[in-house]
């Protein structure tokens, strides 16, 4: 989803609901490899990657295009809490609960980006 013609708030609440999606992809890895054997669990690290996207939208368009992101996202193994016998590091609880996190960040996100419509569309309309 590209919305180039949207402004820097909007641009800033897609970016976090990308993120909120691959990390869900990430999760759900782990969980349909819960049962492989020497299976590593992975993570998506995304601080850097949201704190560098909410500097740039605080930066005039003109400025933001020259600039590039200087961290992204990045898929890294989990530290583990706990091994099974088979040597795989997944804990179907952890994974669970972060799944379910990550699914309500979405979800706020989503309502946050409705809203920033919604209000977009009624200033469009006042303004007639």
């Amino acid at each position: 989803m590209d919305l180039k013609a949207t402004d820097n708030i909007t641009d800033l609440l897609q970016k976090f609901l990308d993120v909120q999606s691959r990390r869900s992809q990430v999760i759900a890895g782990n969980i349909a490899n819960a049962d492989t054997p020497n299976y590593t669990a992975k993570e998506l690290v995304f601080d850097d990657y949201l704190r560098d996207a909410a500097r740039q939208s605080e930066l005039p368009s003109s400025r933001q295009s020259s600039l590039e992101t200087s961290s992204g996202l990045h898929v890294i193994e989990q530290t583990p809490t706990a091994i099974g016998m088979d040597g795989n590091t997944v804990d179907a609880g952890r994974e669970m609960a972060d799944l379910a996190q990550a699914g309500t960040s979405f979800n706020f996100g989503a309502k946050m980006l409705q809203s920033r419509l919604r209000l977009l569309r009624t200033a469009i309309r006042e303004g007639k």
